[in-house]
């Protein structure tokens, strides 16, 4: 059995008798069907197959290649954009290779662990941190530290940071 779909109208009035399209919505699960312009239909996965509904028919499918088999339908496929982006917090350095990588917003550090499984974060970079009353310079301290002593930094290179214990 091969379902013609026909003959579209559009509100326009036009004629439409090209492929349709079935645009990603939920990855494999659920497409909404344009001509192009205006969605005229929508495709949706259940437990037992796909339901395609279009001009108030619904007819079901056991797999999207019977679909495309037996109508005019087009699956797109979700565009993924795979540029690598740049972090602003990667300019710090660090120790080892960084794993758990993540940002601290409220204090803009780059924090990380050093081991895959390790609970215990660092933040990345040089810092002058004031401890017993003494600032000292510290390369990537544990975030822990951060949070409970007054600091400054991050810097990007020790320079920095005894520079700037040198001007307090």
């Amino acid at each position: 059995m091969i379902l013609d779909i026909g003959i579209i109208k559009t509100e326009s009035g036009n004629n439409m008798t090209e492929n349709l399209i079935a645009k990603p919505i939920v990855k494999n699960q659920y497409w909404v069907v344009t001509d192009g312009e205006k969605k005229v239909g929508n495709v949706l996965a259940d437990g037992s197959g796909f339901e395609v509904k279009l001009n108030g028919s619904k007819t079901h499918y056991k797999n999207t290649s019977d679909i495309k088999r037996k109508t005019r339908i087009e699956f797109q496929t979700l565009k993924t954009d795979k540029t690598k982006i740049e972090l602003p917090f990667a300019i710090y350095p660090t120790t080892n290779k960084v794993y758990n990588s993540m940002f601290d917003v409220k204090r803009k550090l780059h924090l990380y662990t050093k081991i895959q499984k390790s609970k215990c974060y660092h933040a990345a970079g040089w810092f002058v941190m004031n401890q017993n009353g003494e600032n000292e310079v510290f390369f990537c301290p544990k975030y822990i530290f951060v949070q409970r002593y007054s600091y400054l930094g991050p810097y990007k290179t020790e320079d920095e940071a005894k520079n700037v214990i040198n001007n307090l």
